[in-house]
């Protein structure tokens, strides 16, 4: 029996769950994120005339305090952007690297190979000169503009949500390691209640700090571009780029001025695999963004449908599909500065079918799989009963009337390293992803 339109919309088909409520949709635009306060962000600045990258750099900014412990404003920010006119496809990773004096000798030496919590493990912050060089190149507005709604957010506060709250309260006795973290995420010694306000000055500070130098330069006859440059030496330049070197010179921090003023993005093309007619993108190999690509060739080569959604069969088949891709990252992903990244091969088809032949449909690896070959397989252990960190990143999406389009994972939680004393955020401690093995 076919089922028409009518049918549909009216809800007669009793197997369909009816909501009750209007199923959003719209024929000009649309963005989606993590939080509905950074999606209102968007969703205003593509109203009043914006772009797609426009509203997406809003909403991964605010993220940054509406996610704060999850998604720092001076964390990571790797995006995705399609800007129609042009057909032109890239990357912007978003992702700095280790401070210069960072080696590998410091940790085997004082820590024992491990990256530990605290300052040590931070990298140079990427988040805030990806948003501003998506914005000088892709944008249409000033960073003002975008920014203003994360900085009245962390000024004015927010509405404590369980969610929030709830992450906050798994890790209490990490932030209580540190007053910076303490005094925001512990005000009068406990995390906030669902339903309270949650303020942010020190954050709402330094955004509002970066937009007022771009504001000065604009009124002193800057251009668009120079106003950005404004707003962006505002932080790798400026007084909080101070704040942050200083700290880290005074409580054995590896994090200078001269990594700070030094770092630029990186901006390349995506990868890319077909996946049954459609492209997949993803980040390059200096991220984990290729995992989704491998683990699609490996399920390629599979009838999922006739599986059944969601059935065991299914579930198994991609479970042991992604844990055979994360194998292959932990042995081969890496900075494409520093080692060689069999990337070409690791995405070809010949490679996906000859590791789809060590998925058993009747048994699951109980540990992380071998990675592939060529090359020494790094060793593998059970994660057995570790317990959970905080969850952490987030994510923000926009598409505009232009066909425009950008996709972006802000991340870098606030719980394993230290909030900046007056400056609201912690630099990003991304360094935990690294391995202190110069093998």
């Amino acid at each position: 029996m076919s089922v028409d339109a009518a049918t549909l919309i009216g809800g007669e088909d009793p197997g369909r769950y009816q909501a009750r409520r209007p199923v959003i949709a719209g024929r000009t635009h649309a963005v989606s994120s993590g939080h509905y306060l950074a999606t209102q962000a968007g969703f205003q600045i593509l109203e009043a005339g914006g772009n797609a990258i426009d509203a997406g750099v809003a909403a991964g900014i605010a993220l940054g305090v509406v996610h704060s412990d999850q998604v720092n404003v001076a964390g990571v920010a790797p995006m995705i952007i399609w800007m129609a006119d042009r057909e032109e496809l890239v990357t912007i990773d978003g992702l700095g690297g280790w401070p210069a004096a960072a080696t590998i000798e410091l940790f085997q030496r004082h820590h024992d190979g491990q990256i530990p919590e605290g300052l040590l493990r931070t990298v140079v912050p990427g988040g805030p000169a990806a948003w501003i060089e998506a914005l000088r190149r892709y944008g249409t507005m000033s960073f003002g503009d975008v920014a203003h709604f994360a900085a009245r957010f962390a000024r004015e506060g927010f509405v404590m949500y369980p969610f929030l709250h709830d992450q906050l309260v798994r890790v209490e006795s990490k932030n209580a390691r540190y007053p910076s973290n303490a005094a925001i995420y512990l005000p009068n010694g406990k995390t906030p209640a669902v339903g309270d306000l949650f303020v942010q000055s020190d954050l709402a500070r330094s955004i509002q700090y970066m937009i007022d130098q771009e504001r000065a330069a604009l009124a002193n006859g800057a251009t668009r571009e120079a106003g950005l440059q404004a707003a962006r030496d505002a932080f790798y330049r400026g007084d909080l780029m101070r704040m942050i070197t200083n700290f880290h010179a005074e409580n054995g921090g590896l994090l200078t001025e001269s990594d700070m003023a030094a770092y630029q993005v990186q901006i390349t093309p995506p990868l890319s695999v077909d996946f049954h007619g459609a492209k997949l993108l993803s980040c390059g190999f200096w991220c984990q963004g290729p995992v989704l690509l491998q683990a699609a060739n490996l399920v390629a080569g599979y009838d999922l449908a006739a599986m059944g959604h969601n059935t065991p069969a299914y579930i198994h088949h991609i479970a042991e599909a992604l844990k055979l891709a994360f194998a292959d990252r932990e042995r081969f992903y890496g900075d494409p500065d520093f080692i060689e990244i069999p990337g070409e091969w690791l995405l070809s088809q010949s490679y996906a079918n000859e590791r789809r032949q060590l998925i058993d449909p009747t048994k699951a690896w109980p540990e992380l799989p071998p990675a592939g070959r060529p090359g020494a397989n790094r060793p593998t252990t059970s994660t057995g009963d570790l317990p959970l960190g905080p969850h952490d990143t987030s994510y923000a999406c926009a598409i505009d009337r232009w066909g425009n389009a950008i996709s972006v994972t802000p991340s870098d939680v606030s719980s394993d390293t230290i909030v900046i004393p007056g400056a609201g955020f912690a630099p990003p401690s991304r360094g935990s992803q690294s391995w202190a093995d110069p093998t």
